[in-house]
């Protein structure tokens, strides 16, 4: 997908200076460019890349900035790679951050509050890169959410606390895009419900079909649902996590618990015409094989347009990483660095099953649940929920995808062989 985050940073950079952008998923970045500052985004899955690419530009004289999430949660990890660290979000101090740095005058570390006042994204940053990312436009519309997940990086930052831009800069942003189908980028976009409602009437005018992201109490509010897919919604991320409630009430999700009949809540959102991507996380406390089990059959039952099983992970400055830490369970107490890391480790001693066995059931349920047969029959689902005909061929292409892609996947390496020129 686009990255969306570059374009709201070229944005906020004043126009006296020249940019140049690399997107190290798609093409080899340019050590030899004449750049006087290098300005790097970290995510924990990405810090051990990242941390590579700005000790060797370090080494050539060039000025290292590191910010993002894991910076944020972790900025002692980044200091030795960096000559200036952003903890927090960008919007209200990276102007200033520039303007120190042509005046010689920078501080090894700035701290932004939170805010989302950036305006408009300049996209022309990466327009030459546009035909390589996926047919989605992505909008952001808020930060934060109002759960406070144990597991949650987004919790440990925002603390509960939901913000979010302006209807009237998300308009025209859309409008901007010319585009058809749109991700909009939110962690629980029902956290504030007068300003997702008032939202939703004003996107209802602009015949777009969008996905996003929300927690399953959204379908409390059938008022709000219909108002969604009036709009043009079509697909929901939900992460249910679990679906044991110990499992539930250890990572502070008991309130889902507390919602009512799970089943009634997700036929409610499908009758209103909307598809669920369901996303669970297994290697909690209360987690053996007959959870996977369970959770199979929950999700053949509500016939999911597509489902995630991932295993625990223990990203730090979470309650979660605090707590492995504090019982001796994690295997490494930095394993975003470790040597040989790949998609499928597990980074800690579960409770009831070897981190072996929990990678393996990950891999195996996921093969079950996007078997030829399953795919099939959800797809005849599929049709009594929508009749937009590029929904049901985004369907048909995630899944078949899907099922080829679940073995390819695991043992890929973090940040590995991404030097070569990409063909």
């Amino acid at each position: 997908m686009e990255p969306i985050t570059i374009a709201v940073l070229r944005r906020l950079t004043p126009p006296r200076f020249e940019c140049v952008f690399y997107d190290d998923r798609i093409e080899a970045v340019d050590f030899a460019t004449d750049a006087d500052i290098i300005a790097i985004t970290v995510e924990t899955y990405t810090a051990k890349r990242a941390y590579a690419i700005a000790d060797r530009f370090r080494k050539m004289g060039k000025l290292v900035v590191m910010g993002g999430y894991h910076i944020t949660m972790l900025p002692e990890d980044a200091k030795p790679h960096a000559d200036i660290i952003v903890r927090g979000n960008a919007e209200g101090v990276w102007a200033g951050l520039l303007a120190d740095i042509e005046a010689d005058s920078y501080r090894p570390e700035y701290v932004g509050e939170a805010r989302m006042d950036y305006g408009l994204p300049d996209r022309s940053i990466y327009q030459d890169k546009m035909d390589k990312y996926l047919p989605i436009s992505l909008v952001e519309i808020g930060r934060g959410c109002h759960h406070n997940c144990e597991f949650c990086s987004i919790y440990s930052y925002f603390k509960c606390q939901y913000i979010h831009r302006s209807i009237e800069d998300i308009i025209a942003e859309i409008k901007l895009c010319k585009g058809k189908v749109y991700f909009f980028v939110d962690d629980s976009i029902f956290s504030d419900k007068a300003f997702a409602k008032e939202l939703f009437a004003e996107v209802a005018k602009l015949d777009i079909i969008w996905v996003t992201q929300v927690t399953l109490d959204i379908a409390q509010d059938e008022e709000l649902l219909l108002l969604m897919k009036k709009s043009g919604c079509e697909l929901i991320l939900i992460g249910f996590e679990s679906i044991d409630p110990d499992n539930l009430k250890q990572m502070n999700k008991a309130w889902s618990v507390k919602l009512g009949e799970r089943d009634e809540l997700v036929e409610r959102i499908h009758r209103c015409g909307i598809s669920i991507y369901a996303s669970f996380v297994f290697g909690f406390d209360f987690d053996n094989e007959q959870s996977f089990k369970n959770c199979l059959e929950f999700c053949k039952k509500h016939q999911f347009f597509v489902t995630a099983y991932n295993h625990l992970l223990a990203f730090p400055g979470t309650g979660t990483y605090d707590r492995f830490a504090k019982e001796g369970r994690l295997l490494d107490d930095k394993w975003w660095l470790q040597e040989g890391y790949t998609f499928g480790t597990i980074s800690y001693r579960p409770k009831l099953l070897t981190p072996s066995e929990l990678s393996a059931l990950c891999r195996r349920y996921k093969k079950y649940f996007f078997g030829f047969m399953s795919i099939f029959e959800r797809g005849r689902t599929l049709k009594t929920r929508t009749d937009r005909a590029s929904i049901v061929r985004a369907y048909w292409l995630a899944n078949l995808l899907l099922h080829f892609e679940v073995d390819k996947r695991y043992g890929i390496p973090l940040g590995g062989n991404l030097d070569e020129v990409r063909k």
